[in-house]
């Protein structure tokens, strides 16, 4: 019995054996036609894609330069043609040896050995993306850049990859390496309008691409990785270090000795002023920054961008632009024919942005774009703001303190201690230390005391988060003198726009651009730009900013009252410098547009009389006359968004770091009603000149608002008679 029990278990753990084994031959047998299947999908893609990309093989000779790039105005005006001039086709036998071993030692090292595509160089370079460690080399082969840039459009996808693959292959076996170099060396962008090296030897060197020697070849080859960035025009110390690792990895692989390779490292580059002309572009500073803008945040290469048959269509108003370019010049001229700033160093920038989309209107990026000044100061310029930053200091103060208008700040004289025995005094441009004032004083007369004191209350790191969160990205460090403009590098004036422009449409931070779109030379879509908005201010607040702002130019003891007093709508801040190098008026009027204005004194010699509330603020006054002019009209006509789609983001979850003298109640707080004063303010009639006390001698005053007990007890001393003794009169408590 036991024996026959035994038989039937042995019995049943065969069968259910057989069972599992056939149920694990059949998983293999379905894994297996699944590879099968995969491998064969893979060849009919292949095939595919060797049947079309043997379409795109062009015959020996055949070879033709890209179509001109052609960038346009939002008003429908050619901008610029780019990529129709400055290419000369050379043959490979007028290339130095040299120019040919940097280009194949920096881009290609392998380039004699493999048949078009490089699987070394891409497992390379796929190691070097998930480690950070390896040679500075894609794993593209020049021949597949060729095939990329000349013969295929600018789609990023795995078919288009793919089509690339077998189009180096395919070109590798129609042409020989000699004639893909040759075709490659003539056709790939090196920055500043060149294509080609022929172009790139003669706009760097002034010379024929035979005759460039070693080091001039290196750097030339060093080019393509970032054409635009690594102009010796534009940034001749980041081509020389290209330039010296190109040398490099010329020695590595045998090209050059090691003592030729640090000869050309010490010689120092002789670029010739380039002869490109810029006459054939209306907005100069403008459409290059549109082309770097493009060649940053789209996938678009740099050389299809600058000679790819793209039509670009931007933001700009040429109308505006126009009277941006008319009002910068007028205005620095003015200044230098006045004496007020250096001829040889004075200049400056200006930048408008519509505040509802972020669409830079008009941008002007200095007084005299031509070939040895193509830095545009109104994005690449880092200038100490001054005054201009309190912005980010009172805004932080309303919106956590739960501050308006018309509380009470300190504006009596105090010491900080900064730590290790040092210690700072704030002072004001003036001299003077008037006490207590209300906010909208502060602002109005931009004094400086009280927005040290504001910045330590509210917290100097949420005044940081403040200006980060309106799209502030200079390096702030967290002293009190960033209360004032104190910092480490400067603000570029695109960006204090942009911030300003928060105050102008509601507490909404839009991403400034340049672009609407970009179609190919067959009318394809090929980069669409969003505009992206995110809340970053509630309304209380910015209603609040929003007086202090038109408090600059509206009330007459406001530092742009002069200029801009009967401006409708204007609103502002104006900023100078300790120093009176750097002077801005950074302006908005709502719902319309923002505007900064800069001008300064480039190699650091003070200006004389210069300041925000005179010549920038008279600049902003006469081009945003003409520019609200031109955008009401335009707003008659179309939407201010209906160019593209308004993507819109969600605002921050996260809140300023909160400091312990933070109302619980300030999210829910009430707008209180500001039209009326404070019971503790007193009116008095102030002299424009003297800031005293007004008698019946003086020709221009005014009535101002102060803090009970504040307020000047001397009149003024400028107009009364000599030995006439006046009593301070008794001040008048505001209306109710």
């Amino acid at each position: 019995m036991n024996y026959t029990n035994q038989q039937r278990q042995r019995s049943g753990k065969e069968n259910r054996g057989r069972k599992q084994n056939f149920l694990f031959r059949k998983i293999i047998r379905w894994m297996q036609f699944g590879v099968v299947l995969i491998i064969a999908i893979g060849i009919g893609a292949t095939i595919g894609a060797f049947i079309s990309a043997s379409q795109h093989v062009p015959i020996a000779g055949e070879y033709t330069p890209p179509e001109a790039t052609k960038i346009y105005s939002s008003d429908n005006v050619l901008l610029a043609t780019v990529g129709s001039v400055n290419r000369q086709y050379v043959k490979i036998d007028q290339i130095p040896q040299h120019l040919k071993d940097a280009t194949i030692a920096i881009e290609d090292h392998r380039f004699y050995e493999h048949s078009g595509i490089d699987l070394r160089s891409i497992a390379r370079a796929a190691v070097k993306d998930i480690t950070g460690f390896g040679w500075e080399q894609g794993g593209s082969t020049i021949t597949q850049q060729l095939a990329k840039n000349v013969y295929l459009s600018p789609e990023q996808s795995i078919t288009r990859k793919i089509r690339e693959a077998v189009l180096a292959v395919l070109l590798e076996q129609k042409y020989t390496k000699d004639k893909i170099l040759e075709l490659y060396l003539n056709q790939v962008f090196y920055g500043s309008g060149a294509h080609g090296v022929e172009a790139a030897a003669r706009t760097y060197f002034g010379k024929s691409v035979s005759q460039l020697d070693l080091a001039e070849c290196a750097l030339i080859a060093g080019l393509p990785k970032a054409p635009s960035k690594l102009s010796p025009h534009k940034n001749l110390e980041g081509a020389i270090r290209r330039r010296n690792l190109v040398l490099d990895r010329m020695v590595e692989f045998g090209m050059i000795t090691p003592a030729e390779a640090e000869q050309a490292k010490a010689e120092k580059p002789q670029i010739v002023k380039t002869t490109i002309s810029n006459n054939n572009s209306l907005a100069p500073y403008f459409t290059d920054y549109v082309k770097n803008y493009l060649a940053s945040n789209s996938q678009l290469s740099e050389d299809l961008i600058s000679g790819g048959g793209l039509r670009i269509y931007t933001t700009l108003n040429y109308q505006m632009q126009k009277a941006a370019e008319k009002a910068l010049v007028d205005g620095v001229n003015r200044a230098k024919r006045a004496g007020q700033i250096r001829k040889s160093e004075g200049n400056g920038a200006l930048v408008c942005i519509d505040v509802e989309t972020g669409y830079v209107r008009a941008m002007v990026g200095g007084t005299n774009y031509g070939p040895n000044d193509m830095f545009n100061r109104a994005v690449q310029a880092k200038r100490q703001p001054g005054s201009a930053f309190k912005a980010f200091v009172y805004t932080a103060a309303v919106e956590i303190l739960g501050w308006d208008e018309n509380h009470i700040v300190k504006g009596g004289r105090f010491t900080y201690d900064l730590g290790n025995g040092r210690k700072w005094s704030p002072r004001n441009y003036d001299g003077r230390y008037p006490g207590a004032m209300t906010l909208k004083q502060a602002v109005a007369r931009s004094v400086n005391v009280p927005a040290v004191r504001t910045a330590l209350e509210v917290g100097l790191e949420n005044v940081i988060t403040y200006a980060r969160m309106l799209g502030i990205t200079a390096e702030i460090e967290p002293y009190p003198a960033l209360a004032i403009g104190g910092l480490k590098y400067g603000v570029r004036p695109i960006e204090m726009a942009a911030a300003y422009a928060v105050f102008a449409n509601g507490g909404y931070y839009v991403k400034p651009t340049p672009i609407i779109r970009v179609l190919d030379k067959d009318g394809n879509v090929v980069y669409e730009q969003p505009i992206e908005r995110k809340q970053v201010l509630q309304e209380r607040t910015v209603k609040v900013m929003d007086k202090l702002f038109r408090a600059v130019v509206a009330s007459p003891s406001g530092t742009a009252y002069r200029t801009l007093h009967n401006f409708p709508g204007a609103r502002g801040k104006t900023g100078t410098t300790n120093n009176d190098v750097d002077a801005w008026f950074i302006g908005y009027v709502p719902g319309k547009l923002a505007t900064a204005v800069w001008v300064g004194n480039e190699r650091g010699h003070p200006m004389k009389n210069v300041y925000g509330g005179s010549v920038c603020s008279v600049i902003w006054r006469d081009f945003m006359s003409k520019a609200i002019s031109i955008y009401s009209e335009t707003q008659k006509n179309h939407s201010a968004t209906s160019e593209t789609e308004i993507k819109e983001r969600k605002p921050e979850t996260r809140k300023p770091q909160e400091t312990s003298n933070t109302p619980d109640s300030t999210s829910n707080e009430q707008t209180p009603n500001t039209n009326e004063p404070a019971a503790s303010v007193v009116r008095v009639r102030i002299c424009d000149e003297s800031q005293l006390l007004a008698t019946r001698w003086c020709k221009s005053t005014h009535i101002e608002e102060f803090a009970a007990g504040t307020e000047p007890h001397e009149y003024c001393t400028i107009h009364k008679p000599e030995g006439l003794r006046l009593t301070p009169p008794t001040p008048t408590p505001p209306d109710r």
